[in-house]
């Protein structure tokens, strides 16, 4: 076996170990801590120009990365529900919105119907290959200030449960939530 050909099954093992790590961490099986994984690097489309970009840009704050589908009320109120915590949490916490399951033109419908206050973006087909099938949407990721995965929120959080979710995992401290029927 060459050399090049060595390199190559390390690596699709790799992947596949990888994949089964997320895996395993999508269904609750491990610690999200044991994957560390980085986040930020895939490369996504805007839904505002069209314009491909990653999300390093994100690094230095903590992340909320929400996975959302056409046709989907419960994203739609998530997305809602983070305007919210937006603005009671100022700058020290930053939302996108990621699509997935549809065309640019019904995500980005999606994605206004939650008059949002943060970024969207059509999923990354890299990204997506990586993770493998969602199991359901909203689905929220929380990474750290430095892009790593440190939970996973499945379905919708109201916002006095995001703020308590927030305190434990990333000991951020935003206003309180104004109590009303969400």
């Amino acid at each position: 076996m060459t050399g090049s050909r060595i390199r190559h099954a390390i690596g699709q093992s790799l992947q596949r170990l990888t994949n089964t790590l997320r895996l395993l961490l999508l269904l609750g099986c491990i610690s999200p801590s044991v994957t560390a994984l980085e986040l930020l690097g895939f490369e996504h489309q805007r839904l505002d120009d069209g314009q491909f970009e990653n999300l390093e840009y994100l690094k230095g704050k903590p992340t909320l990365m929400m996975f959302y589908k056409p046709d989907c009320p419960w994203c739609s109120r998530q997305g809602k529900a983070f305007n919210q915590l937006l603005a009671r949490c100022g700058d020290k916490l930053q939302v996108v919105a990621l699509g997935t399951l549809g065309d640019k033109t019904r995500l980005r419908q999606e994605w206004w119907k939650m008059k949002p206050a943060f970024a969207g973006f059509v999923a990354g087909t890299t990204m997506m290959e990586s993770m493998g099938e969602l199991p359901a949407t909203p689905l929220t990721l929380v990474t750290n200030a430095r892009g790593e995965l440190i939970t996973y929120l499945r379905g919708y959080i109201k916002p006095a449960q995001m703020n308590t979710i927030l305190q434990e995992t990333l000991a951020l401290e935003c206003a309180t939530v104004a109590t009303q029927a969400q």
